[in-house]
């Protein structure tokens, strides 16, 4: 699998997170919880487009050591991406 397809891939499994969180949603009701799932849905709405834009563009995938890192900026609705290499985990 080129790393083309890697994001894709990844891209289809945000859509089904974004479908179930949808589907939470519309079985709850509207409060705390409720916005919450709003925000999520958004955070990943913003994700699955990072990643069609990374396919897209040829950006390889990240090594599995690596921490890959989206944020959004208050302004102007942009997208900031990173990767941390120095990201260790405890086993």
């Amino acid at each position: 699998m080129d790393d083309d397809q890697k994001w894709l891939a990844a891209a289809a499994e945000i859509e089904q997170d974004i479908r179930y969180l949808k589907t939470a949603m519309c079985a709850g009701k509207p409060n705390g919880t409720y916005t919450t799932l709003a925000q999520d849905i958004q955070y990943l709405k913003t994700v699955l487009a990072v990643y069609r834009k990374n396919a897209a563009k040829g950006v390889s995938w990240p090594n599995p050591d690596d921490l890959y890192c989206i944020n959004t900026l208050p302004f102007a609705q942009q997208v900031s991406t990173a990767t941390r290499r120095d990201f260790k985990t405890a086993i």
